[in-house]
């Protein structure tokens, strides 16, 4: 079942970029969440996610979001640790591929969301289109 979680969640977060839908993206995201490891040494909270993803949406600059590469490092029953491979395609046809370990937590209202992630390593590829496109 917890495999079956973490999938549904990042389908989710998937669907939600591809739509521009903020609202419910951020519905996937705790109030709490931290995100370590960028390139500069600063951390996001939920509001600079919200404010950042806000700006993509209203900009125009994600085309899609994917992820592969799933590894499960801990299973716990409110908190499932894992490590994945992110891929933003933007819509220049420019890629980011973000190695990162995601820490989601059930919530006390019945919901998965990201409470940690921690950046491993990125990659920048310039006007790329996804092999698998």
């Amino acid at each position: 079942m917890s495999e079956l979680d973490i999938k549904k969640w990042l389908s989710t977060v998937c669907e939600t970029v591809k739509n521009k839908d903020l609202d419910n993206h951020m519905n996937l995201v705790s109030e709490k969440v931290m995100v370590y490891g960028l390139p500069n040494g600063q951390t996001l909270t939920y509001e600079d996610w919200k404010k950042r993803r806000k700006s993509e949406f209203q900009r125009n600059l994600i085309k899609n979001l994917a992820y592969e590469k799933l590894k499960i490092k801990n299973i716990g029953l409110r908190r499932l640790i894992f490590n994945i491979e992110e891929i933003m395609d933007a819509t220049n046809n420019d890629l980011l591929i973000v190695n990162k370990n995601i820490t989601i937590e059930y919530e006390p209202d019945n919901q998965w969301r990201v409470v940690e992630e921690n950046i491993q390593k990125w990659k920048y590829l310039k006007g790329k289109i996804k092999a698998s496109e």
